[in-house]
């Protein structure tokens, strides 16, 4: 088929217009922002800081990637003239949200994007399309169907504890692991371990074979972005080294880490009877007044375990030091121990229980929240 161009003059000049759309602002805002997270990390390929906007059909198809996880977002449009173009991605987002909320024409004219908006107009220059990465796309097989509000949820529950060392890469993301009916999501840093179990959706049959990869802490950032709002179920597939995640109007794929992650079900403690119940905001708020004392040589806060109540206190020399009971109930053995403040403030922020229940199995063994389908576990410091 023989691709006709619409000739226009322009500034005096006749120049061929490649493509050209038209689309209201909120909508095109709203799929850029979408898209931005992989063109947000430092390169030095200024291609990898743009995103490719083409048209395929009556839509227009928006495409980033940092060669680690890549972001495709389908949006409709009024396609005037096919084609494509590849923009600097902070340039384009700026000029958009400071536009009015009308429509908006994009065209672009041998090397500039021309984008109009009532009276405004801009001109940006555009990169040399051929630059960018080609993208190779999910093949859809083996797709597994997930909830997104339930993936949500996981995300927000493990990937506080993901490991920032560079010499234990494996830790630097979070072990997905599908088998039969069940999701399960398991991230540690070596001093912490979070690990969260959901059932899949009733209309996807078993999982015969054990599926399991590491998604980096960054693409598992980006995959949660998306995933906010989200009810329709979406579909994960796994090739030999990319996994994908495909909703209704945007797919989103990542490399994985390569490596073994550490066997964690050895660290899962059985039971203990030293229960200790406790409200969540009482206790995040006397852990934050306390880590007001920290310094990096002083982190740690003492546990004081008794039956009525929990004594959080904290004495760091030339500083000062900070007694609190906090009221509890606690079924067990006097415990006197230490925590950092922080590890126990992280899960506790990002639950949304009323009372949380921890298990303690002695002063010198990690303190244990189980709740239904989750376990965090945290090791004590000496103080």
């Amino acid at each position: 088929m023989v691709q006709l161009h619409l000739i226009t003059e322009y500034t005096g000049i006749t120049t061929t217009i490649t493509m050209k759309f038209t689309i209201n602002k909120e909508e095109l805002l709203d799929t850029l922002q979408k898209v931005n997270g992989p063109t947000t990390t430092k390169q030095n390929f200024p291609i990898l800081n743009s995103v490719r906007i083409c048209t395929e059909k009556n839509k227009l198809k928006f495409t980033t990637t940092d060669l680690d996880t890549t972001i495709i977002a389908f949006q409709e449009a009024l396609i005037l003239e096919e084609g494509s173009v590849a923009i600097p991605m902070k340039r384009i987002l700026s000029i958009v949200r400071e536009l009015p909320l009308k429509q908006i024409t994009v065209e672009t004219r041998k090397n500039i994007l021309l984008i109009k908006c009532e009276k405004i107009e801009f001109k940006v220059n555009i990169l040399n399309e051929d630059d960018f990465p080609k993208i190779e796309e999910e093949k859809k097989a083996s797709l597994i169907k997930l909830n997104p509000e339930e993936l949500e949820e996981m995300i927000k529950l493990t990937s506080f504890c993901v490991g920032q060392e560079e010499t234990k890469y494996v830790l630097g993301g979070i072990l997905f692991e599908v088998f039969e009916n069940t999701l399960r999501m398991v991230s540690t840093d070596g001093r912490r371990m979070s690990f969260i179990e959901r059932r899949l959706p009733a209309t996807q049959p078993d999982i015969k074979k054990k599926i399991s990869f590491i998604l980096p802490i960054k693409a598992a950032a980006e995959l949660y972005n998306l995933l906010k709002e989200r009810r329709e179920e979406i579909f994960l597939s796994i090739e030999e080294n990319k996994v994908g995640f495909d909703f209704n109007d945007a797919v989103f794929f990542a490399r994985p880490i390569e490596g073994e992650f550490p066997d964690y079900s050895q660290y899962i403690p059985k039971e203990s009877k030293n229960k200790l119940v406790i409200g969540r905001q009482d206790l995040m708020h006397a852990l934050k007044r306390s880590d007001l004392l920290s310094t990096p040589d002083y982190q740690g806060v003492k546990v004081n375990l008794k039956k009525e109540n929990t004594v959080i206190s904290k004495i760091t020399p030339q500083l000062g030091e900070v007694k609190e009971e906090v009221f509890s109930k606690y079924d067990g053995q006097a415990i006197e121990t230490g925590f950092n403040p922080q590890y126990l403030i992280d899960v506790l922020k990002n639950l949304e229980d009323e009372d949380v229940s921890f298990e303690f199995s002695g002063a010198d063994k990690p303190a244990v929240l189980r709740k239904e389908n989750y376990i965090y576990l945290v090791l004590p410091m000496n103080i």
